[in-house]
């Protein structure tokens, strides 16, 4: 197994594609960024394009810088071709475990026994999702936080069957990015999300109980734990319908105790998914 990632393929586009693939290419690797259509990849290389422009605009990059971090990004829906003489696959697709392991049974075939697995996962079991392949030990959690351009952390997740040598070359790769790798065995949400899970539900409660105003809510979190969003922002900003599907995962997983509030499905429920709706908790509408 190669010690140095050369080339990476990124699979699937979105938000954290997006950023993982300008962070490694920052880095100097080259980056095969794929979708399952056209459409997305232009947003995806709009999002590219703004966030170095404003880079330079805010002098922290140089037109150079720049454009050598897109020439070594490269956007594909030819899943194949992007998987060839590659080193690591970082899967980004969306949170569904289905979806997932029907991707990595395609990716199994297509990519040579070196390949390193890694997926974007928050709170899907590593095992599970390693289980339809052949490289279990080559699978592993590796979990960027949004956005990842900015955000330093990245919890590195082991499966069961995940061998050591695997995870320190994670960790070194990590650290080559500038990112802060911390380890978290195998559970529901691993260290961050299970605990904002909990966090984040308690906020509804209050909220649903009428303890305290929405407003009051997270300005008592903003000031009183100098967080820079309250619970109730956060939640609009990450996407109401995300954090449920999150919690139904942990509660599943863990328990009743860990179970969704009401307030918080029945916002899902009538389409009210927060900043991306134009309505959460708060309204973003003009």
């Amino acid at each position: 197994m190669r010690t140095e990632f050369i080339k990476v393929a990124v699979i699937g586009s979105g938000t954290m594609g997006t950023g993982i693939a300008i962070v490694l290419a920052k880095a100097g690797i080259l980056v095969n960024l794929v979708d399952v259509e056209e459409r997305f990849l232009e947003i995806s290389l709009e999002k590219i394009k703004d966030y170095l422009k404003g880079s330079v605009a805010r002098g922290k990059m140089t037109e150079e810088e720049t454009e050598n971090i897109c020439n070594k990004i490269f956007l594909t829906i030819d899943l194949k071709g992007a998987t060839k003489d590659i080193q690591l696959v970082i899967e980004t697709i969306i949170e569904n475990e289905s979806t997932k392991k029907k991707l990595y049974e395609e990716l199994d075939v297509l990519c040579s026994n070196e390949v390193i697995f890694a997926t974007n996962t928050s709170s899907i079991s590593i095992s599970d999702l390693a289980s339809v392949t052949k490289r279990a030990d080559r699978f592993l959690g590796m979990h960027f936080f949004n956005p990842p351009q900015i955000m330093k952390l990245v919890e590195i997740i082991k499966g069961n069957s995940t061998d050591d040598n695997v995870i320190e070359k994670i960790i070194s790769l990590c650290r080559r990015l500038g990112k802060t790798p911390v380890l978290s065995e195998e559970t529901p949400g691993f260290i961050v999300n299970r605990l904002l899970w909990s966090f984040l539900n308690e906020s509804y409660r209050i909220l649903e109980a009428g303890i305290s105003k929405k407003e009051h809510i997270d300005e008592a979190v903003k000031l009183g734990l100098n967080h820079p969003m309250g619970p109730l922002e956060l939640s609009d900003y990450i996407g109401l319908d995300v954090v449920l599907d999150l919690g139904n995962y942990i509660s599943e997983q863990l328990g009743e105790e860990y179970s969704p509030s009401s307030l918080l499905k029945e916002l899902v429920e009538k389409g009210n998914l927060g900043k991306k709706s134009g309505k959460g908790f708060y309204n973003y509408r003009n």
